[in-house]
C-alpha cells in the first residue's frame, strides 16, 4: 500500500548563497517563501495561504498538456527516481527554481520563448540550462508514462566554455596559506577549509563529494579506507551517476592528514565539518574567503582544485588510464581536456621533420 503523502509544510533549505531559509515543501514540489529561518509567522501566513489556493483549486477533468501543470510532471520525475532508490538532493534544489517560475502553468506553455524568459531570470546562465534540462526530463517521462504524445520545444542556453584555468604549485601553495591564516583567525568559521583544499588538489574529488565523506563506511557518503589505502566517493547505497565517483588509490602524503584529521575528530562524522562537528552544506563562501586573502582572480572556484589535479598529472608522464581512473573521467575525457598538459604532447609530430 502506497504511503500517504504529507500535507503542505514549512521546511528549512539551504541556498546556494549559503543562507537557510523557509520554504513550503509540498511533496517534491518546493515553493519559496522569501522568509529566513526566524520569520516563522510571515512563513506561517504564506503557507496558509498557498494552502488556501490549493484548495479552491477545480480538479482538472481533461488531462491533455492545457490541463496538467509543469509541477505535477517535475513531481511525477522526482518520485520516479526516489522510487529507484536514487539520491534527489542536488535534484529537489533545482526543483524549486523550476517551481517557483513555473508554478501551476499548464505544460502548453513551455516554448521556446518561455525557456528564454526562464534562462532571463536566472544569474548563472550555466544554472538554468541545467535546470531547463531536468525540466525536460520530467516533460518526456511524464509525457510517456501518461502518453500524452507531447513534445514541446525547449530553447537551452548555449554550454558554458570549458575552464582551462589550473592552478601552478606557488598559486596552491598561497591558497592554502591563506586558508591556514583564515582558520587562525576565525577557527570556527574555517576550522576545516584547509582541509577541504588539500583533499582537492591531491584526489581532484568534486566539490559536493568532499563534503559528503564521512570517517565511516556509510550507505549515502563516501569514506576514507584508511588500512586499505583507498578513497571511495560514493557512499554504499548511492546509484553511480554521469558524474562517476569511482575509489581510487590515496596519495601517501593525503593518508598522513587523514589520519591525524581522524584522531582529531575521534573518528566520528564527516571529514568536513563546522566547529560544532555539524556538516557544511557548502564551501563556496569560505574557498572565496580564501582566494582572496591569497590574492588570486575570482576565476579560482572550488572545482579548480579538480582541473589542478589533472593538470599535474599530465604534466608528471602518470599514465592516460591511471590519472583518467583515479580522477572518474573516461580516458577520451581526459585525453581531449588535458592531454595537451602532457610534455610529450604531440612531440613525434612536431619534430617529424
Amino acid at each position: 500500500m502506497p504511503r500517504r503523502q504529507s500535507p503542505p509544510r514549512l521546511v528549512t533549505r539551504l541556498d546556494r548563497d549559503g543562507v537557510r531559509r523557509l520554504v513550503i515543501r509540498d511533496g517534491s514540489v518546493y515553493k519559496r517563501t522569501g522568509c529566513l529561518v526566524g520569520e516563522t509567522e510571515s512563513a506561517a501566513e504564506k503557507l496558509a495561504e498557498y494552502i488556501g489556493q490549493k484548495r479552491q483549486k477545480p480538479v482538472a477533468v481533461e488531462r491533455g498538456p492545457d490541463h496538467i501543470s509543469v509541477a505535477a510532471a517535475l513531481d511525477h520525475y522526482v518520485t520516479a527516481k526516489q522510487s529507484r532508490g536514487e539520491d534527489t538532493t542536488a535534484i529537489d534544489g533545482r526543483v524549486a527554481f523550476l517551481t517557483e517560475f513555473w508554478g501551476d502553468k499548464p505544460l502548453s506553455e513551455i516554448s521556446g520563448d518561455t525557456c528564454r524568459e526562464y534562462a532571463a531570470s536566472r544569474k548563472r546562465r550555466a544554472a538554468a540550462r541545467r535546470e531547463l534540462e531536468d525540466l525536460r526530463a520530467a516533460v518526456n517521462l511524464f509525457s510517456k508514462e501518461r502518453r500524452l504524445n507531447f513534445r514541446p520545444h525547449f530553447d537551452l542556453p548555449d554550454k558554458p566554455v570549458a575552464r582551462e584555468r589550473w592552478l601552478t604549485r606557488e598559486e596552491a601553495a598561497e591558497l592554502l596559506r591563506g586558508a591556514l591564516r583564515l582558520r587562525r583567525a576565525r577557527p570556527k568559521t574555517y576550522e576545516c577549509l584547509p582541509r577541504f583544499i588539500l583533499i582537492g588538489l591531491y584526489t581532484g574529488t568534486r566539490h559536493s563529494a568532499i563534503l559528503e565523506l564521512n570517517w565511516n563506511r556509510g550507505p549515502s557518503g563516501g569514506w576514507p579506507d584508511l588500512d586499505a589505502g583507498v578513497l571511495y566517493r560514493r557512499g554504499e547505497r548511492v546509484r553511480e551517476t554521469t558524474k562517476r565517483r569511482p575509489p581510487m588509490r590515496l596519495p601517501r602524503r593525503l593518508m598522513a592528514h587523514l589520519k591525524r584529521w581522524r584522531l582529531k575528530d575521534g573518528g566520528k562524522g564527516t571529514v568536513i565539518h563546522a566547529k560544532g562537528g555539524e556538516p557544511i552544506g557548502l564551501m563556496r563562501k569560505s574557498f572565496e574567503a580564501a582566494r582572496i586573502e591569497a590574492g588570486l582572480g575570482d576565476e579560482v572556484t572550488p572545482h579548480i582544485l579538480r582541473h589542478t589535479r589533472a593538470t599535474w598529472l599530465m604534466q608528471r608522464r602518470v599514465p592516460i588510464w591511471d590519472a583518467a581512473g583515479s580522477l572518474g573521467m573516461t580516458v577520451k575525457q581526459m585525453e581531449s581536456t588535458y592531454g595537451h598538459h602532457h610534455p610529450d604532447f604531440q612531440q613525434a609530430a612536431a619534430d617529424a621533420y
